[in-house]
Order: structure tokens, then C-alpha cells, then sequence
């Protein structure tokens, strides 16, 4: 199983204020009707069958194949993948996103292991998420009873902004560069990632040397720097090793607490998601 920032196979947290604060608790039993695990995995799923079907029409002299069915074919393959996969579509090429996902949807099917993703399959895993979500959504409102078949959700839609701040721990593979979605619970900390690069560039220091001179807690894994300086990608930075199910992986966001100016002690995922409530209601539009 893939390590989130919050675990995907949990969605009945019950958060210790809720019962106390009503736009909260609203909030909770929205997050209680989202499958995580189900966005992820269909995400992957939609993704993998259409990058593969786009690959086995290039292989065939970029003709349909006779047993495809796929009604319609891109006539400019390239242009298709960045606009379907601008994340990914700027760091691999389609063959290897094509093994990315062969070897995330593997470790989505193991669940006796945890498998600790880098920057590469974030970003995968990002478009996967948000076009599958885009779809269900797009079901629900115009084809409910079709969304069913999909089921990310208790018949509700998903906002993937949200989604993105809950389950994502960065988006440091964004650095210098802009989400379509505000992403607030990262905010912070992408503009102060920049703003250190920018500082230790202001030294004379040149930006792709910057980025391998930052320090904690900015410092950059060597997977995130391969990606954002454009290294040639090799498979072994798309592979995953997998370490035993120990059952405390999350321990640090649900058994360690800090102090809240407003509300006192709470666990760490209590904090958080009072915080993604917040700017989920600060985004919404005003009625």
C-alpha cells in the first residue's frame, strides 16, 4: 500500500471537536463519504488503460487497433499527453509513466506491505487523481446513476483541491511553478522553499546548484532534485521497495499532539483537519 499523508484505507475518523463545532462536523461527514483509497486506485486505473491505449496506437503505425475500444485517437500524441498529463507529461515520457503506473498500481494491490513514493509518482499519482476525479464528478451531476460504477464517493462530489491538501504531505514538485488549484495547506511551504532558493541564489549561486544547497527543513530528497533539474530518468527511480506492515505508519499524525492557539491540545490530524476545513471554506464561493 501507498504511505499518504493520511492513510487511504481509513475514512471514519471522527475528529474530537466536531460534536462542538458544526461547520466541522459538516466537513468530517463529507470526508466520511469520500473513498480515498477507491480516487487513488481508479485514478491509476483510468490512466494506465489510457496511456496504454494511446501507446499500442503508436505502435501500430498510429492506426486503431482491431481489438481497441477506444472510439477516438489524438491526432497530435504529444500534445494529447501534456494536455492530459501536464504533470507528469513534464518529467517522463509516456513509456515511462506507462512503467510508474504498472509499478504504483502493484503496490496499491499490496496490502501487507507500505510502499514509500517519491517526487516522480506524486506528480502520476496528481494527474490520476484529478482527472479520475474530474470524471466522477462531471457523472454525478449530469449521469448519477452511472457514477455508481465508479463509486468514489457517497454520491457527493469530490473537491480535489481538498483531496490534494489532505492526502498529499508536498508539492514539492511544483517548485517555481504554478498549480491550477489554490493547494493552501502547501502554500506555505512552497513559498518559503522558493523564497530560500531565491535567497541562496541572490549569492551568485546558480538556480539548479541552489536547490542541492538547502538545508531543513527545505532540504530536498535526491529523487526531488533529479526531477526538478530534468535529469534523464532511469527506471530504478520509478521503482518502489516494500517494508512490512508494522501498523504504526500513521502513528505520528493520530498519537503525537500539538498545541492549538484557538483550541488547545489535538492530534496532529485533528489540526490539519481543522486547517483544510478552513480553507475549503475560505475557497467556497460566497452564497
Amino acid at each position: 500500500m501507498l504511505i499518504f499523508a493520511k492513510d487511504i484505507g481509513t475514512r471514519d475518523h471522527k475528529h474530537a471537536l466536531e460534536d462542538k463545532l458544526p461547520e466541522l462536523k459538516q466537513y468530517m461527514e463529507y470526508q466520511r463519504k469520500l473513498f480515498p483509497y477507491t480516487v487513488v486506485r481508479a485514478g491509476l486505473d483510468l490512466a494506465y488503460k489510457e496511456l496504454d491505449d494511446i501507446l499500442d496506437f503508436i505502435e501500430n503505425g498510429y492506426r486503431p487497433p482491431e481489438d481497441s475500444s477506444r472510439r477516438e485517437y489524438p491526432t497530435d500524441v504529444n500534445q494529447w499527453y501534456k494536455s492530459r498529463f501536464p504533470w507528469s507529461s513534464a518529467f517522463l515520457k509516456m513509456e515511462e509513466m506507462h512503467f510508474a503506473l504498472v509499478v504504483l498500481i502493484k503496490a496499491m494491490d499490496s496490502f501487507g506491505t507500505h510502499e514509500q513514493v517519491n517526487a516522480y509518482h506524486w506528480a502520476v499519482l496528481y494527474d490520476s487523481a484529478h482527472n479520475i476525479i474530474q470524471v466522477y464528478n462531471d457523472l454525478i451531476r449530469n449521469d448519477p446513476g452511472n457514477s455508481r460504477d465508479i463509486h468514489l464517493s457517497n454520491a457527493v462530489e469530490v473537491n480535489f483541491d481538498d483531496f490534494i491538501n489532505n492526502y498529499w504531505p508536498d508539492l514539492d514538485f511544483m517548485t517555481f511553478s504554478q498549480a491550477d488549484y489554490p493547494h493552501a495547506h502547501h502554500q506555505e511551504r512552497k513559498i518559503l522553499l522558493e523564497e530560500e532558493i531565491k535567497d541562496i541564489m541572490s549569492e551568485g549561486v546558480e538556480p539548479l546548484v541552489a536547490l542541492e544547497k538547502l538545508q531543513p527543513p527545505f532540504k530536498l530528497d535526491s529523487y526531488t532534485l533529479k526531477l526538478l533539474r530534468r535529469d534523464p530518468v532511469e527506471t530504478r527511480f520509478l521503482e518502489l521497495k516494500g517494508a512490512p506492515d508494522t501498523g504504526s505508519e500513521f502513528d505520528s499524525i493520530y498519537k503525537e499532539y500539538i498545541e492549538d492557539p484557538q483550541h488547545g491540545k489535538l492530534s496532529v490530524i485533528d489540526a490539519e483537519y481543522i486547517k483544510n476545513s478552513e480553507y475549503l471554506k475560505a475557497e467556497a464561493p460566497a452564497s
